[in-house]
């Protein structure tokens, strides 16, 4: 009687030992896990990207920077912000996205453009679509852009396509 008490003690520390190691591991795991960004939130940090204009555009792939923040609003700078012809000055872009579905997001943004005298004589406006990789270190997607003049009147439009690479500390 004393043997099977004691063998039942025995499998009962060992039942109690390897639920409390499984409720650790698991609990660590979800603090692992919780670190990475989940599909939602798989477009938040800062990227170096690159837009490419149609052929028929005449116009050279553009660089820009950019950063999709936690609550769901978005700043880039691109290069030439500073035109000639016309002379004319670009903000940085301003906007706002959203989680579409799994990796993709959608925006919408805005650039003010001034004259060199700081006149406001129109508007950027852009929305796309991205597309996260499932590495999450790249994405990739298309942009509708509109210059708008200064009463929001359509001037021209254009399709793009963006690639982008996250920026990591070094």
């Amino acid at each position: 009687m004393f043997h099977s008490a004691l063998t039942r003690r025995r499998e009962f520390t060992s039942i109690i030992t390897t639920m409390a190691l499984t409720a650790v591991l698991l609990i660590g795991g979800a603090g692992t896990l919780s670190a990475q960004p989940t599909d939602k939130k798989a477009l938040v940090g800062s990227w170096l990207g690159t837009v490419t204009f149609p052929p028929e555009f005449g116009r050279p792939p553009l660089r820009y920077v950019g950063s999709f923040h936690d609550d769901g609003t978005m700043v880039s700078s691109d290069q030439g912000g500073v035109t000639l012809d016309p002379p004319t000055v670009f903000s940085s872009f301003y906007g706002a996205w959203t989680h579409l579905e799994q990796r993709t997001f959608t925006y919408t943004g805005f650039e003010l453009i001034s004259d060199l005298n700081g006149n406001l004589v129109g508007y950027l406006k852009a929305r796309g679509v991205y597309t996260v990789s499932q590495s999450g270190n790249e994405y990739s997607g298309t942009t509708h852009a509109e210059i708008l003049d200064a009463e929001g009147n359509l001037l021209f439009s254009v399709d793009v396509t963006n690639t982008a690479d996250r920026m990591h500390v070094e």
